[in-house]
């Protein structure tokens, strides 16, 4: 496992917040660096614009002195300056008529050279020297009156290099400011992560069970305070909902159970006075009539197991003594269709859970293998472990369910068996698996090749029950 994963960064890296406050801080280096860019580009145009200026005052100031008229007066002005002078990368180049260096260095002159036609008495070039760096000449070339030169120049690369630090300092401190901006947004991300945790934390207690769940809204009115008050709105909405339906629910069974009852009863009660073939009619009445209780009876245990409003109560259960009881209450089926059962699991071994519920939904299990799987097919009843869930298992050896049908086969009222001939409402899949809901487990439906594995997956007991085994 990472370093991330271990504090928890992933999660706190995924948030809206940070997320926003990176794309800014992206969005600004971005802008910061085409800034530097522009600005150093900027700064180039400047420097040499500058450095003509200061060419152009010099060749000025020799006008003025009048020393541009004879080529010693200007040797002689350069060399009075030269004490004086503390500017490394100012050149000066003095030449008669005949092209003889008088002044400066003569090493320059070619690199200098006009191509071809010259429109301009500037020159541009970058020249190596003798140490082997390079330098960046601009310059003037004047013309003397008595036919000679005089070339004023700068060097510009130390002039740049000095300049292009500003930019980068710039840049720098700018990173510095956009990476100061990220590590600020972290503790709000926390903030706000830790807010949302606590609003899908009971979300998630509601939906397992814990009605009086609700999600914090007692801050100082942002938000995610307004988000938990819609939704804590919301959740007593649906108590209500729930309520009334369970009140009509209620309602429902009282006005319905007690007509079916009675009817039932006096079906029977004529059934025993009739003879032959209205005598077989009526018998088929009496067992529509209980097939209809049935399913309701079925109807209204899946809305009581999945709201959470039928009794159960968790505890450590013996697995082996729960299979075996399941077991013993469907040996006589078993032997009629002469399918050999067997119990595999531990003598010590445990489960957390209701007994009457995990009893119901290992009865549903093992009602459809007895239903769907040839005469004479073992049948396996099985607990054990699979990572950190417990289990428990009816494995068959009849058709199986394809791995696409799965989710079909667990919605209410879905048969996958369309012939008619194996009796069943479609509810006991659905059943089992509102009773792995409400244990927070599921139910998963596998291959066997051949057949069916059906496994209930439950949570582990806590770990304050755990202590207690014998």
């Amino acid at each position: 496992m990472s370093l991330v994963n271990v504090l928890g960064l992933r999660q706190l890296f995924r948030t809206s917040n940070f997320r926003q406050a990176s794309t800014i801080a992206f969005i600004s280096l971005l802008i910061a660096l085409v800034s530097i860019i522009f600005s150093n580009h900027l700064l180039e145009l400047i420097m040499r614009s500058h450095v003509r200026d200061m060419i152009l005052n010099d060749v000025r100031s020799q006008q003025l002195h009048g020393r541009l008229q004879r080529t010693q007066d200007v040797v002689s002005a350069l060399k009075y300056r030269e004490p004086f002078e503390n500017r490394k990368e100012r050149h000066a180049i003095v030449t008669d008529s005949q092209g003889l260096t008088l002044y400066g260095d003569a090493q320059l002159l070619p690199g200098l050279a006009c191509q071809g036609i010259c429109t301009s008495n500037w020159r541009h070039a970058t020249l190596s020297g003798t140490d082997g760096n390079e330098t960046e000449i601009l310059g003037l070339l004047v013309p003397l009156a008595d036919g000679g030169r005089y070339f004023s120049a700068y060097d510009l690369r130390p002039m740049l290099e000095r300049t292009r630090i500003i930019p980068l300092m710039a840049g720098a401190g700018l990173l510095l400011i956009l990476l100061l901006i990220l590590l600020l947004s972290l503790p709000f991300s926390r903030r706000n992560l830790a807010r949302i945790n606590q609003i899908r934390d009971a979300l998630a207690r509601y939906a397992s069970g814990d009605h009086s769940a609700r999600a914090p809204c007692d801050r100082d009115g942002d938000e995610f305070d307004q988000l938990g008050g819609e939704i804590n709105q919301s959740l007593q909405r649906l108590d209500r909902l729930m309520e009334e339906v369970k009140t009509v629910t209620s309602h429902i069974a009282h006005e319905l159970r007690t007509p079916l009852t009675r009817l039932q009863g006096r079906l029977v009660s004529v059934c025993e006075r009739l003879e032959g073939d209205s005598r077989t009619e009526l018998l088929r009445a009496i067992q529509d009539s209980e097939r209809i209780q049935s399913l309701f009876r079925a109807v209204m245990r899946i809305g009581e197991v999945e709201t959470g409003r039928c009794a159960h109560h968790f505890e450590l259960i013996r697995a082996q003594e729960l299979l075996e009881d399941v077991r013993e209450y469907y040996l006589p089926l078993a032997e009629d269709r002469a399918c050999p059962m067997r119990v595999e699991c531990a003598d010590d071994y445990t489960l957390y859970g209701d007994r009457a519920l995990l009893f119901q939904a290992l009865a549903n299990l093992l009602d459809n293998a007895l239903k769907y799987s040839p005469t004479g097919s073992p049948i396996v009843l099985a607990a054990g472990s699979r990572g950190e869930c417990q289990t428990l298992s009816i494995r068959d050896r009849g058709k199986g369910i394809p791995l696409e049908l799965n989710a079909k086969a667990m919605e209410r009222f879905s048969r996958l068996d369309t012939s008619g001939n194996v009796p069943g409402n479609g509810l006991g899949l659905t059943l089992t698996r509102a009773i792995c809901d409400l244990h927070g487990g599921r139910l998963v439906l596998a291959d066997n090749q051949p057949g069916l594995c059906a496994t209930l997956e439950l949570k582990p007991a806590p770990d304050r029950l755990e202590k207690r085994l014998p």
